[in-house]
C-alpha cells in the first residue's frame, strides 16, 4: 500500500516510466529503420555494388549515429526509472538488497543506485 508521503515518489516513477516507454517506442522505430537499411546494404553488396558506395548511398554513418544516440537515450531513461524505483522503495521501507534482488541486479549496483537516488532528493 502506498502511503500519502509516497505520492511524490509515485508521481516521479510514473513520469520516468512514461518517458522510458516513449524512449522504447522511439528506439524500436530507429532499430526497425536500421534493420531495413542493413538488409538493403547486404542486398546491394550481394548484387555487386562496392561496399563504400552502398554505405554512402544509404548514409551508413548517419544511421550508426542514430542507433547509438537512441540506445544512449534508452539507457538514460532506464537509469532514471531505476532511481525513481529506489526512491519509492526507500519511502515504502523496502530494503536496498530486496529491491535489487527483485530487479535482478547486483548488491553493488543496487547500493550505488540507492545512494544516487538519495543524493538526487537532497
Amino acid at each position: 500500500m502506498v502511503r500519502s508521503s509516497d505520492t511524490s515518489d509515485v508521481k516521479r516513477l510514473r513520469r520516468e516510466m512514461s518517458a522510458l516507454i516513449e524512449e522504447i517506442e522511439r528506439t524500436t522505430a530507429v532499430l526497425k529503420r536500421y534493420k531495413t537499411l542493413s538488409a538493403q546494404l547486404l542486398s546491394r553488396v550481394e548484387n555487386g555494388q562496392v561496399l563504400v558506395e552502398a554505405l554512402h548511398q544509404l548514409e551508413g554513418p548517419m544511421r550508426r549515429r542514430e542507433v547509438t544516440d537512441a540506445m544512449d537515450q534508452l539507457d538514460s531513461a532506464r537509469h532514471r526509472v531505476r532511481l525513481a524505483m529506489f526512491a519509492l522503495g526507500e519511502a515504502q521501507g523496502t530494503s536496498v538488497s530486496e529491491l535489487g534482488r527483485k530487479l535482478g541486479i547486483s548488491r553493488q549496483l543496487a547500493a550505488r543506485l540507492a545512494k544516487e537516488a538519495a543524493e538526487g532528493l537532497r
